[in-house]
């Protein structure tokens, strides 16, 4: 009986979910409409870049995020 209770209470502690940012969501859905002819060649590559730093979960940095905001909004 005590070593079905030990090995009950072993268990790896679950992860947190982790929420997505503003601005990684931003970027997600921006991806999605990258090649829309409203963005000019240097947003596109913006973006597919920013895709690229948040997939390896960098952080971005408050300029690109309030660029990010502007394409947003256009």
């Amino acid at each position: 009986m005590a070593l079905r209770l030990v090995r009950g209470t072993h268990r790896e502690p679950e992860k947190p979910k982790t929420e997505k940012s503003r601005a990684e969501y931003l970027v997600a859905c921006l991806r999605e409409e990258a090649n829309d002819p409203k963005f000019s060649d240097w947003e596109r590559d913006f973006i597919v870049s920013l895709a690229r730093q948040v997939g390896m979960g960098r952080k971005l940095s408050d300029k690109q995020k309030e660029i990010l905001e502007r394409l947003w909004d256009k």
